[in-house]
């Protein structure tokens, strides 16, 4: 197996520039994770979106990290601390072609999470809607998500399914021509 080296992303000034290869990649994982935990269902961000907002330290602290296994980048994480608070946002985007990283990419995102000193993590994970086979239950029962990589993963990490919110087609706020998916929120305290 190739080594995977996971590393925060520089953010450059411009899509256009030789050293924005880094970030183009990182943008170019989160759209095909997207895409395929929810079925094209979700709404994506353009690069000059993503740019935009991790340039933005105005409300959070925010970081982009990229995996790489050789020269391919095999998967990404954010991380997003608001100022003067003790959580942080994360999200962790690994394509199908590469599942088995989801840990790595959520112990780096926690080893940042922890460089900006906060004790909880609060994680969002995309999924499909079609709940056929195994599923993780949210804690209260309130929805369920299925045992996809991404949620086992989160689940072994020790994380808790705190909630899912289920996003239909129709809705105009997700009107992408996709299909329904689920976002599902998961708690977890860090230790030290």
């Amino acid at each position: 197996m190739i080594p995977v080296e996971i590393k925060p992303v520089a953010l450059p000034q411009s899509l256009g520039v030789p050293g924005a290869r880094d970030f183009r990649d990182y943008a170019e994982i989160l759209g095909v994770v997207t895409n395929e935990q929810t079925g094209g269902g979700a709404p994506l961000s353009t690069a000059d979106e993503l740019l935009a907002e991790l340039q933005d330290e105005h409300d959070a602290l925010r970081t982009a990290l990229l995996a790489r296994s050789g020269t391919r980048a095999v998967g990404a994480a954010h991380i997003a601390a608001p100022r003067g608070g003790l959580h942080a946002d994360v999200a962790v985007y690994v394509p199908r072609r590469s599942a088995g990283l989801e840990g790595l990419l959520i112990a780096a995102a926690e080893d940042q999470a922890r460089r900006y000193g906060r004790v909880r993590v609060r994680a969002v994970t995309m999924h499909r809607s079609d709940l056929g086979g195994d599923a993780i239950v949210a804690v209260g029962g309130e929805g369920a998500v299925p045992r996809d990589p991404q949620a086992r993963a989160h689940a072994e990490a020790g994380y808790a399914l705190r909630g899912v919110l289920h996003h239909d087609a129709d809705d105009s706020l997700a009107d992408t021509g996709g299909t329904d998916y689920l976002t599902a929120a998961w708690l977890r305290t860090l230790t030290v």
